[in-house]
């Protein structure tokens, strides 16, 4: 009888641990169908469920998504109030988008383009090519034309919408089928690498990363609780909204601080101050910048001359061996480049991060009052090539700059001789030099 007790005991016990398996939440599954009707306006709920991207030149360009059963929906608006083309040349030449997508490529791997990789572009008269890539890494165009909309037999269902004198926008859908993979393939591996790319005529050209290097795009989940873009699977401990409000930043490292108008003649600028410091599941870095005039006027090229900041990052081990090494530049409309120093096929590649603005004022317009702007981003331990963060640590130059290029570099490395190239200058070459930020 008391073997008997013990038996159902242990039975109770079992089940208890099994059941709340059994009632836990169910996975979330795309949707059967998500109601968009492809006519280049972008206004259907369903496109608001995914956190959109705010990407191209000079932050023109928001892209959302939607997803469902069939395939995947890319609604994409353009602001410009000067569309314009190159009567000499074709679509490359004038205001155009491009838009590539790649369901299996792996974001841990430095592969190239291959059958997998399909590319649509599509101008504002209509023109539109569509290319799918081959396995030795070589474009092939498919189809070429001009129209405003396509029924998505042999190519992406298309529609183009232009308004004067304010934009344009465009839906892009694609069924599974033709990305070559299945709905449940998705769900399981609830990712899409895509690239965004735009040419804002007679100002410059916007590319997200890399367009040969899938591994480098755009990171898409549609599932979950981190469904977006670029966002780490593992959540920020703060809140990220470019504040620096939290106690954790009180004790974070100062990598740069002083103020712009003692360091630069005729400065309207005032305060800054830059920190860093290592988390659970990555590493933060925050600014505050006192701004009267909150100006980025400049494209891609030359967005080093607006408010912004760059930071160039060299990782270390506990044994002081290299890790990794990058160079980032973020202006007030978002990250620029992001380049390895090594370079090669993956140097150019999309922030996998979490970042945000706090900005009091209007970019770009005088007819308000600006005051600051702040910034915080959440990079995880993984895409800095960090695997133990108790012993790895950075050497971090954070530069934080105003308009017309006035880059303030932190104070001990500007005032270092050690650092002065053969004209006398400050030279940003010498990491040994640069801060240091670890747990």
């Amino acid at each position: 009888m008391k073997v008997r007790k013990i038996f159902v005991l242990l039975f109770a016990l079992l089940f208890a641990f099994v059941l709340p398996a059994c009632n836990g939440e169910k996975k979330e599954t795309l949707p059967d169908s998500v109601e968009i009707t492809v006519d280049g306006e972008v206004t259907e709920e369903a496109y608001f469920a995914i956190p959109e991207k705010v990407t191209g030149v000079k932050g023109a360009v928001t892209v959302r998504y939607a997803a469902d059963k069939t395939g995947i929906y890319f609604g994409i608006t353009v602001k410009d109030e000067s569309l314009e083309i190159s009567k000499s040349g074709g679509l490359l030449q004038s205001d155009y988008m491009g838009l590539c997508v790649d369901v299996k490529a792996d974001p841990d791997k430095n592969d190239g383009i291959s059958e997998s990789t399909h590319l649509f572009r599509f101008d504002i008269t209509g023109r539109y090519t569509y290319s799918v890539a081959d396995d030795y890494g070589n474009w092939q165009e498919l189809f070429a034309d001009k129209a405003d909309s396509l029924p998505g037999t042999e190519t992406p269902e298309y529609a183009l919408k232009v308004e004067e004198n304010e934009g344009y926008s465009a839906e892009i859908y694609y069924t599974w089928e033709q990305l070559g993979t299945t709905a449940e393939a998705m769900e399981e591996q609830n990712r899409i690498m895509y690239y965004i790319e735009h040419r804002d005529y007679n100002v410059d050209i916007k590319a997200d990363a890399n367009i040969l290097s899938p591994s480098g795009y755009n990171r898409l989940v549609l599932l979950g609780d981190r469904k977006g873009s670029n966002l780490p699977l593992l959540p920020p401990e703060i809140t990220i909204d470019g504040i620096m409000d939290e106690e954790e930043w009180e004790t974070a490292t100062v990598t740069n601080e002083g103020n712009f108008s003692e360091l630069f003649p005729g400065e309207t600028a005032g305060d800054f101050i830059a920190k860093a410091f290592f988390g659970k599941n990555g590493v933060y870095f925050g600014v505050f910048v006192e701004e009267p005039e909150l100006w980025a006027p400049y494209g891609p090229g030359p967005a080093y001359k607006n408010c912004g900041m760059e930071f160039r990052i060299h990782v270390f081990d506990k044994d002081g061996m290299p890790l990794a090494a990058y160079k980032w530049l973020f202006d007030l409309h978002g990250p620029q480049w992001h380049e390895t120093v090594a370079g090669g096929l993956a140097s150019s590649f999309a922030p996998y991060a979490e970042y945000k603005y706090h900005i009091v004022g209007t970019v770009n317009d005088d007819s308000d009052t600006d005051t600051s702007w702040g910034f915080e981003m959440y990079v995880p331990y993984e895409h800095l090539n960090i695997s133990d963060p108790d012993t790895d640590y950075l050497k971090l130059l954070n530069a934080i700059g105003s308009f017309e290029q006035h880059n303030a570099l932190p104070e001990s490395y500007r005032n270092n001789p050690a650092n002065q190239d053969n004209s006398g200058a400050v030279s940003w070459d010498f990491p040994e030099n640069y801060p240091v930020v670890k747990k």
